[in-house]
């Protein structure tokens, strides 16, 4: 990889789909667009800011639902809990399941672990094998920590798995979400701690394919700058940062992607839920080897 420059029908992999109590719904109604909602590091069951992280969680469904109720589908990058216990989880499908929003997607994070397998997880959201998403020409691929500890760690199954399902669908636009970032991209990704391992193993496969986007949480903002920011090659990278005020953040973000039938390119829009406002200092235009297409 070349040094970061700052940049202002569903499969897996031997997984059950599908999360519990949430309708399997069609990615969108609207042929024409789509809007999806990217969030990360709930930390529910953990306060800070003067409320627990569901609580930022309802408060920032809530946000979303009263401005953009025709969001397509949520996706949910890891830490959704604190202490990876049952009652975290519960909490958090209890809002996500009120939110109106129908069609949730979600990958595990390191504090998905803290109850030592993520079995929790695996019970009430889905296994933690990798799987994609398909919406016409558009690709989203999902990637949970499987393994316990800060950094996180597929299996060289998983890896086989992302290589070849990125090779099944050259010639579409390509989307991947993990909890951590891909090393040498956003910020802090050259810490060990931060990126997503085998780094190289990753990185050899990134090299050999044509990803749109990779976003990824994990590293809180504080504050969010441009080095959240990055593109390398052809692939623009995001770090959704945090959704609670966990880690002293100070503030509850996210990240709307706006797609439009016949675009080349992706708009990327960061969310502050605590003033209901957009921050247009960090919009970003992701560019798209190929015009969306949707079915």
């Amino acid at each position: 990889m070349k040094n970061r420059r700052d940049f202002i029908k569903m499969t897996a992999g031997a997984a059950a789909l599908g999360a519990l109590g949430t309708p399997q719904a069609s990615a969108a109604a609207d042929s024409k667009l789509r809007k999806a909602w990217v969030l990360s590091d709930l930390h529910c069951g953990y306060t800070e800011g003067g409320k627990d992280g569901s609580e930022w969680f309802e408060l920032a469904c809530k946000d979303m639902k009263q401005d953009y109720a025709d969001i397509a589908y949520a996706i949910t990058l890891g830490d959704i809990t604190h202490g990876g216990n049952e009652t975290q989880l519960k909490n958090y499908i209890k809002t996500r399941d009120a939110s109106g929003f129908l069609t949730w997607y979600e990958v595990a994070g390191n504090h998905e672990y803290h109850d030592g397998k993520a079995d929790s997880y695996k019970q009430l959201i889905r296994s933690t094998n990798p799987y994609s998403v398909v919406d016409g020409n558009l690709v989203w691929i999902f990637l949970s920590d499987e393994m316990p500890g800060v950094q996180g760690d597929l299996k060289p199954e998983s890896c086989d798995w992302l290589e070849n399902e990125l090779l099944k669908h050259k010639g579409k636009n390509l989307i991947v979400c993990s909890h951590q970032g891909v090393k040498n991209t956003t910020l802090n990704t050259h810490r060990g701690d931060r990126h997503i391992h085998p780094a190289d193993r990753i990185s050899a496969i990134i090299a050999k394919s044509n990803i749109a986007l990779w976003m990824s949480g994990h590293e809180h903002q504080s504050p969010y700058t441009a080095k959240h920011i990055a593109r390398v090659e052809n692939t623009t990278y995001i770090n959704v940062a945090s959704l609670s005020h966990a880690y002293k953040t100070g503030s509850s973000q996210s990240c709307l992607l706006e797609f439009v039938s016949g675009a080349r390119e992706i708009i990327a829009r960061r969310r502050t839920h605590d003033t209901r406002t957009f921050m247009p200092e960090f919009e970003v235009k992701i560019p798209l080897s190929y015009p969306l297409a949707f079915e």
